[in-house]
């Protein structure tokens, strides 16, 4: 086995998940190659277990039919578990071809009988994982992780905006309005570890669509706020999450890319339940979440409104919790 080609072409989260898989297939000796989209390219930098990462649209899905099988990979990871990237494996003329198990069913039966079958017990990373077994190759490395230094800051401009001191970055948004935590909550937590975290300068990060969640954040947070919302590229949004004392968000790419680069994050998840598998992964991570409701989870992937109407499964987050569990994962004694 001495090449191998891992597909995953989106989104930035689950992107962030598959460096477990690179990482076990480099540790078996293969040389890995990463097919994803160029937006989130990035999440490879530096990486030292990815040897090449191929961008989809330098050659679109016709160009890479053709590629795949010219380059005669030994092994072709279905990660993504797409008609496109089905075709791909399909015709890619490798001797093994894996394609991941995303529970589909087992998730639809959760959201109408709210009831988890054993099957999904686990998460997305260990889903990936599964993948390795037919292939004989170890999963001995399970954490997802980025590599940026310490050293290997943002830019210059976006450096002069951020200072020097500490930073406590907010993601405040989310694709769908039923996984946003009240912007007004997110700026209590803030201005409280502010208080006990003199000098700290809160950071707003996150795609452009995420900018109303943002001046919400901002109008409710008194003092200075540095909102790079829709502002950063990807390489400068991990590069400041990097530096962060502390990462707040909601389910969200930036809450994955926290994890993986080890920093204090703690991510508020409403009507998304554990058992889907996305909750954030390593030590230094933590969910909090809304009580058991007959109504949760809603849906696979969020809902523009709450459908019951009460919003409870975000409502019931109190800042309390969330400030709580701040204070713990900064200190290490979260569980």
């Amino acid at each position: 086995m001495k090449s191998v080609l891992l597909i995953r072409l989106s989104s930035l989260g689950d992107v962030v998940l598959t460096t477990p898989v690179a990482a076990n297939m480099n540790r078996a000796g293969a040389r890995v190659a990463v097919l994803t989209r160029r937006a989130f390219a990035p999440v490879f930098d530096g990486n030292p277990t990815v040897d090449e990462v191929l961008i989809f649209e330098d050659r679109g899905l016709w160009g890479w039919l053709r590629e795949i099988r010219a380059r005669r990979f030994d092994v072709v990871l279905d990660l993504h578990g797409t008609p496109r990237s089905r075709l791909w494996s399909a015709f890619s003329g490798a001797p093994r071809r894996v394609r991941y198990d995303k529970r589909a069913a087992a998730r639809r039966r959760l959201v109408w009988t709210k009831r988890a079958s054993p099957g999904l017990a686990g998460n997305v990373v260990d889903r990936y994982l599964e993948t390795l077994a037919p292939l004989g190759v170890p999963a001995g490395e399970r954490t997802p992780r980025l590599y940026v230094s310490r050293d290997d800051g943002p830019s210059a401009a976006m450096a002069e905006r951020l200072g020097s001191g500490p930073l406590l970055v907010v993601a405040p948004g989310a694709q769908h309005a039923t996984k946003r935590w009240p912007a007004e909550r997110f700026a209590a937590v803030a201005e409280r570890w502010r208080a006990r975290h003199p000098g700290t300068r809160v950071v707003l990060l996150g795609s452009p669509a995420d900018a109303p969640a943002g001046a919400a954040v901002r109008a409710a947070l008194p003092g200075d706020v540095v909102d790079l919302i829709g502002k950063t590229s990807l390489r400068d949004m991990v590069r400041i999450l990097n530096r962060a004392a502390l990462v707040l968000s909601n389910d969200s790419g930036a809450m994955h890319v926290a994890a993986a680069l080890g920093r204090p994050t703690v991510a508020v998840f409403g009507p998304t339940v554990r058992a889907f598998g996305f909750f954030p992964t390593g030590a230094r991570a933590v969910a909090v979440e809304g009580g058991p409701l007959p109504c949760r989870p809603c849906a696979l992937h969020g809902r523009s409104r709450c459908p019951e109407g009460h919003f409870r499964c975000m409502a019931d987050v109190t800042v309390d919790r969330v400030a709580e569990a701040a204070a713990a994962i900064a200190a290490g004694t979260s569980t």
